[in-house]
């Protein structure tokens, strides 16, 4: 009987990730997020490297995010959690038959069908945190649906719109662009790109704290609270340096802001459980005071 459950997890993960993998691929080709069939000629090879880094992104949330939704089943346990992680990579790559038939050009397409399994592997690592700590599921998933709603919401806005993994960039908007002369010299031409990454930055900023309050106040413990609130932007910033890659031009700037953000998550997720632990030991210790002196 516990086979037969352990069998069940596992198939169900698997089915999860390839619904997640196909459902990200499909949703941001027709959204216009990714346009994997398109010319990158003529100026548009900026954004050629953002098209891998996004399909290894998505195959590498569909994993994690598989694992996160099947370790949230009754009865589920740490056995069962770590089963289900290479059923949930073998999932993903469902997308290869999609990717192979979206994507134009002998080069692209090479490139964007070995970023599934790339992305599958980074995957891994992040559904193996979460079978140890089911709570880094849900951080990661509230990560990925805010950058979700960005993408969707600023692309159905304003047609200019760039979608990064893990960084979504306003570029038409005018009082951002503004912005850009007072920018330092930063590297990888940063300093045009940041002022369009600000909003979705300090929403991911934002959230970090929130997550890390969340999670230290149901776990009480550092690690499982740090974890679970800098998942998603760690994550991110690791779909970069995957061997599939492009860093350069238009994706070598997200790489860079993404790093800069996970890092910036690490302080902010720091910061806030640092203040509950404190909180709470000044109150544990006011109670004693007051049990003392009654």
């Amino acid at each position: 009987m516990c086979g037969v459950r352990y069998v069940a997890v596992v198939g169900a993960a698997a089915v999860m990730a390839a619904v997640l993998g196909l459902a990200q691929v499909a949703v941001a080709e027709a959204a216009g997020i990714t346009t994997l069939g398109g010319e990158f000629a003529a100026g548009n090879e900026r954004v050629r490297g953002v098209q891998v880094t996004l399909v290894a992104w998505y195959c590498a949330t569909a994993v994690s995010l598989a694992v996160a939704g099947v370790s949230a089943r009754r009865g589920v346990d740490a056995g069962m959690r770590f089963a289900a992680v290479p059923g949930a990579a073998a999932g993903t790559l469902a997308t290869w038959p999609l990717l192979d038939m979206a994507a134009g050009g002998e080069r692209l397409r090479d490139d964007v069908v070995s970023a599934a399994p790339a992305g599958a592997l980074l995957g891994v690592a992040g559904a193996l945190a979460v079978a140890a700590v089911p709570v880094v599921g849900r951080g990661l998933g509230a990560y990925a649906v805010l950058q979700w709603a960005a993408a969707a919401a600023f692309t159905a806005l304003e047609s200019r719109t760039v979608v990064f993994a893990g960084m979504v960039e306003l570029l038409g908007v005018d009082f951002l662009a503004r912005m850009r002369p007072g920018m330092p010299d930063l590297p990888e031409n940063l300093g045009y790109h940041l002022p369009g990454m600000l909003p979705v930055a300090d929403a991911v900023l934002v959230l970090t704290g929130v997550v890390a309050g969340i999670a230290a106040r149901r776990t009480r413990a550092w690690a499982p609270s740090m974890a679970s609130a800098v998942s998603g932007p760690v994550l991110a910033a690791a779909a970069y340096r995957l061997p599939s890659g492009d860093t350069d031009l238009w994706n070598g700037a997200a790489s860079a802001a993404v790093l800069a953000l996970a890092a910036c998550s690490l302080v902010v997720a720091a910061v806030t459980v640092a203040a509950l632990r404190l909180g709470r030991s000044r109150a544990r210790m006011s109670d004693g005071r007051g049990g003392v002196g009654s």
